[in-house]
């Protein structure tokens, strides 16, 4: 109740104040968006034929947001959002506790923005916000799930632009000197993009750091992860209707895992490569290709652990919607096939092969993903992920409201073979319809 209480204060507040600086300026938009999501997996959790799982929820997400576009090219933003579960209470698998089912409420946007500041291509931004740099391939905006507590600054020299950035991660000492950390012992977010713009080809340089002196245990057994990614991306559009794209990074820095006497260096790199086709026929077919790839190591030695494990840091792209793996020591084909039948609806077939860099027994689902990927552990044998076949309805009802229908099949590889049991592994299948509207 109290949660619902902030939610609605917090709607009446951004209500009052877009009204009363509406009279004022003329130039406040409210807006937002209410995404429902219904999700059946199974197996999920486990790829053995004895241990069958079965789930399905409904999940809800709304934003609500005021945009001022004031005076001396002032711009502020500011969005409110809930997230939960459908269900008065939530029950555990044995129906032995109940609790109350509270939505998430937080602030996802909240900051100012300064444009052409005295006169100069300079734009500083301060506040949460979100980042994205390229296709998302190491900071990514999709669906508004990384928040960044920043301080951006942009310089516009058409046709360059510098992008530069700071970020509070984690904050290890609270107000007062009441934190168990000092003041220094936090984890921050650095970065520089450099972008070139020419008429039909873009390139973008970056460097990517962070700083981590928070002194904790993270869910991938790391009391200290310090990459340091330098990275080169294109795209091109060499012909009309057919576009390219490509994406390394490197990585270097210090890390510690749990159980480490002393700091590691790390090595790793990844990329992305695609190129897309549209052919000019009824339907508008097109055809992609794309190929990723996160260095891994084999982590046999516990006291001395993987130094070429790549971090994916804040991607949040879809690479499958059953399996949804890290990316982190694997390799990913995708093969894409869509088609636009009318104005309102598109459909797509998306065909990926995934495979181990090396062979290695862990956990290759992300967690950080819309349904955590599968969490089943690999056996360390084989690097033969699986494949996985996705086929995705889209249909814009109108311009505000649409819906999306997503069915997936992925069919574990040798890798996923538990020993003694003939039959494993077995196949995982998500169904997930959504329906959203924006306004």
């Amino acid at each position: 109740m109290k949660k619902v209480l902030a939610v609605l204060l917090a709607a009446a507040m951004i209500a009052s104040a877009a009204s009363s600086a509406y009279a004022a300026v003329q130039n406040v938009r409210l807006g937002g968006d209410i995404r429902t999501r219904a999700y059946y997996n199974r197996n999920l959790f486990s790829v053995d034929d004895t241990e069958k799982h079965e789930d399905f929820y409904i999940r809800q997400r709304s934003r609500l947001s005021v945009e001022a576009d004031l005076t001396d090219n002032v711009w502020a933003v500011a969005t409110v959002e809930a997230d939960g579960l459908w269900g008065r209470e939530v029950v555990d698998e044995e129906g032995n506790w109940r609790a109350e089912n509270e939505w998430d409420v937080n602030v996802a946007e909240a900051y100012l923005q300064l444009s052409e500041i005295y006169y100069t291509p300079w734009t500083t931004r301060v506040g949460r916000q979100y980042l994205n740099y390229g296709r998302g391939f190491l900071i990514s905006s999709r669906e508004w799930e990384y928040k960044f507590d920043a301080w951006r600054n942009i310089l516009d020299f058409y046709p360059w632009t510098i992008d530069i950035f700071y970020s509070r991660l984690a904050e290890s000492n609270l107000p007062g000197g009441r934190g168990s950390d000092s003041a220094s012992d936090s984890e921050d977010l650095f970065g520089a993009n450099m972008n070139f713009m020419a008429d039909y080809w873009t390139m973008e340089g970056y460097v990517f750091a962070k700083r981590d002196a928070l002194d904790v245990v993270d869910d991938y057994g790391y009391t200290k992860n310090a990459p340091v990614a330098v990275g080169l991306r294109f795209d091109a559009s060499p012909v009309e209707a057919f576009d390219i794209w490509g994406e390394f990074a490197y990585q270097f820095g210090n890390y510690r895992q749990v159980g480490m006497t002393s700091d590691e260096s790390i090595r790793a790199f990844g990329f992305d490569l695609g190129a897309v086709y549209v052919f000019d026929v009824t339907w508008e077919p097109a055809i992609a290709l794309a190929y990723t790839f996160a260095s891994g190591d084999r982590g046999n030695d516990p006291t001395n652990p993987s130094e070429k494990m790549f971090d994916p840091m804040f991607n949040y792209n879809y690479y499958g919607y059953a399996f949804s793996p890290r990316l982190s020591n694997i390799g990913i084909f995708n093969a894409q096939l869509s088609v636009l039948p009318s104005d309102a609806w598109t459909l797509v077939l998306d065909f990926y092969y995934y495979a181990q860099h090396q062979s290695r027994s862990m956990v290759m689902g992300n967690p950080d993903m819309d349904n955590g990927g599968v969490s089943a552990m690999t056996n360390g044998n084989d690097k033969d992920l699986g494949m996985e076949l996705d086929v995705i309805l889209e249909y814009d009802y109108t311009e505000d409201v649409s819906a999306q229908l997503v069915g997936a099949w992925f069919k574990p590889g040798k890798a996923y073979e538990v020993p003694g049991n003939r039959n494993s592994p077995d196949d995982v299948f998500e169904l997930r319809a959504e329906l959203r509207i924006s306004f």
